[in-house]
């Protein structure tokens, strides 16, 4: 099995980025601590889809 370790420290920053900025700017409150939200699998999601199709163009260019 071949794992990317490149790819996967920079998902982790992404992820880490994204639940960073929805607090940030007050689209969850740091506060609620629910054990799951729909805005941070969303946002989350958008994010990791759009990183996972610019990799393949970055690493093959």
């Amino acid at each position: 099995m071949h794992i990317d370790l490149l790819h996967s420290i920079i998902s982790a920053v992404l992820i880490l980025g994204t639940l960073w900025a929805l607090r940030h700017f007050g689209v969850v409150s740091e506060h609620r601590r629910a054990a799951f939200d729909w805005r941070i699998f969303l946002a989350v999601v958008v994010v990791m889809f759009i990183f996972n199709l610019i990799w393949p163009l970055a690493v093959a260019g």
